[in-house]
This record gives C-alpha cells, structure tokens and sequence, in this order.
C-alpha cells in the first residue's frame, strides 16, 4: 500500500541527508497533486541543488531506489543556474503546477511576462497541430487511431493554460477545468475518454477544427494594447485615486486596520508624494494601471493595476517601460504579502525579510 504522505517524508529526510545545504528545493507534481493518482501512477517529484553533477544523479537515484517504488518515481532534478535560466515559456506551468516541499519555488524560476505564457501556448498548439496533421497524412490508420487519445491527453495543459490566460485562474484538476471551460473546449477535453471503437473520423475532424479556430484565440490575447505613458501633473489627483481604490480592494486585507489608515495619510501627504514620476496604463481614456517611481533613489512607490484589468499584462509592461527608462540601475520597492508572487515573477528579490512599519507589514525587495 502506497503512502504519499511517509513516501515524501522519507524522500527529504534521504535528500537533506545527502546533500545536505545544498538542497535547495522540492516540491511535489502531476497526478498526485492533482488528487487524479491511482495506486500505480507516477510520483512526480521535482528538486533544485546548489549545483548539479552526474554523481549528484548517482546519489538521487539510489536514494529513490532506497525509499522505495522506484519504478514509479519521476520528476525532475536540476541546478540552480540551469532553473534560473530556464525557458520563460514554461515558468507559468511550472508555478501553479508545483506544490512547495522544501524551499520556494518562486526564489529560482527565471522572470516570465504574460508574452511568454502566450508564447507557450503558441507553441503547444503548433505541435498538437503539426502532430495531427503529419500523423494523418504519413502513418495508417489504424496506427493514427490508436495513438489518438493519447494525443488528446496533452490538450489538457494546452486548454489548462489557455483558460488562465482568458481568465485568470489556472485550474489545476480535469474535472473543475472540464465545469468551468466552454461547451467546446470540454468536448475537446473530454476526446482523451472516448471507449474503444471510437469513430475517429468525426473525433479526428472535431479536434482539427478545435485547432485550426484556437489560433485565432491565442492571436486575440496578444492584440490587447494598453499603450504607457507618463502622466501630467493634472492627472496625479487620478492616479491617487487608482491607488486607493486598488489597495482597498486588493490589499487592506493584509494588513491591520492601521496600515490602510496609514496608506491614506501617505496618498494625502504632500512630502512624501513630492518626487515622484507617475506612468500610468490607458484603456482609451481611463487610467487602469500605475507605476510611482521616487525618481533619485529609483524606489517603486505605488505600482497598482485595476482588479478588473488583471492578468492582462498590463503590470509587466509598466515595469518593462520603467527599465527602459532606468537602464541598468537598481530598483527597490516595499512589497505587501499580496503582491509577492507577482514582483518575484518580474525578477525582483527578497532583500531584509517582512517588516512592519506603523501597521504595514512589507517586504523589501529590489531589482538589479
């Protein structure tokens, strides 16, 4: 009987062992974080070294041997150089498709931009096409036919992914994602389930038109142009306001009742605003994102985005414009709890640990 719960304990107690310090991270993937696994599937481990070695695979592998049902073990082990120059395309699936063991997953995934989510969906969709197309045209039939749910077991991530970027939330199980997607896409999903005896020419023809019509969808998500600007001085009394409304919604939660007491004093303090270059993101004529930065010590004041504009990019393209304008040169920003994931996503690193100051709990982070 296949305990998950002793397995992992005894896979870190085994790791930290060996490898003592340099044991960076792991973290749990697949099936059985999905809550999809049966008493034979993968376990999909992933673990993060200081630095990597053929003899460091030696040692991981007798220790998987060791623990127990190696013939199932699976995952991914690495350096810490190689994950922090990862592909960006894959960090997003990475992100929310790992559970954190030991360490943070976040401290070593490479910065990723909305493009790059795209662009990975891009590229997804071109190999599933390219897969069914050369398949059709160069292999039998029956041979087509039998890899053909298979095939169709690889379009849950392709419509995972796509999903988050339509919406944004990455639903990581098949059966919430099947309830939350469109009447098409769960038909597409649910091609991997068909029994035996199939009619594979209709299903063939259902997920070819599926591809052929989702690259105009992914084309659609890269079409959305916020252009960036800096704002006037008229337009400060807008921005502020963003800022208010933003962190009320969004944030006030993570701190005490002080700490939004405290924002509000900071939004109405002239000192303190005074400095400051404001960019602000447009759709057409309404402010939707704002970036606040004290321009001689290039600290990141106020960096907001309209809840109803999120996951759309707009974050990363004000910081993209800023670095543009900072070339090189190091910026700092407080981060509140909430917006952590999202700053360590654009590069940014912890630098003194959470702070609180006059009820504000923070973060201080900096990007070089």
């Amino acid at each position: 009987m296949f305990d998950l719960d002793k397995y992992l304990a005894d896979l870190i107690l085994n790791c930290r062992s060996a490898f003592g310090k340099r044991l960076l991270y792991m973290g749990l993937q697949g099936s059985w974080l999905r809550g999809e696994a049966h008493e034979n599937s993968d376990i999909d481990i992933m673990v993060i070294l200081d630095r990597f070695s053929v003899r460091d695979m030696d040692t991981y592998r007798g220790i998987l041997k060791e623990i127990g049902f190696f013939e199932r073990s699976c995952g991914f082990i690495c350096g810490k150089d190689e994950m922090k120059r990862w592909n960006p395309l894959e960090v997003c699936q990475l992100r929310h498709t790992t559970k954190d063991l030991v360490g943070d997953l976040a401290d070593y995934l490479p910065p990723a931009t909305r493009e790059d989510e795209i662009n990975y969906v891009k590229l997804s969709l071109g190999n599933l096409y390219h897969e069914l197309c050369h398949r059709y045209i160069h292999a039998d039939r029956d041979k087509n036919a039998s890899r053909f749910r298979n095939t169709c077991k690889t379009v849950f991530y392709l419509i995972q992914n796509l999903h988050f970027l339509e919406n944004g939330h990455f639903i990581l199980t098949k059966k919430e994602l099947k309830e939350a997607v469109s009447a098409e896409d769960r038909r597409v999903l649910e091609l991997a389930e068909l029994p035996d005896g199939f009619d594979f020419d209709q299903a063939f023809s259902a997920l070819f038109a599926w591809c052929q019509s989702t690259f105009l969808r992914v084309e659609k998500l890269g079409q959305s142009e916020y252009p960036i600007r800096i704002l006037t001085e008229s337009e400060t009394d807008a921005a502020l306001s963003l800022a208010w409304k933003v962190f009320t919604e969004y944030e006030s939660p993570d701190y005490a009742p002080e700490g939004t007491e405290e924002f509000r004093k900071a939004l109405e303090d002239q000192a303190y605003l005074a400095g400051l270059r404001y960019y602000g993101a447009f759709d057409g004529e309404k402010l939707i994102g704002l970036l606040a930065i004290r321009v001689r010590q290039r600290h990141i004041c106020f960096f907001f985005v309209d809840g109803e504009y999120h996951r759309r990019g707009i974050g990363t393209k004000l910081f993209r414009q800023l670095l543009k304008d900072f070339p090189g040169q190091t910026i700092t920003l407080n981060s509140s709890p909430y917006g952590l994931p999202f700053y360590k996503a654009l590069g940014f690193k912890e630098t003194d640990g959470e702070q609180t100051v006059n009820g504000i709990r923070f973060t201080p982070m900096e990007y070089k």
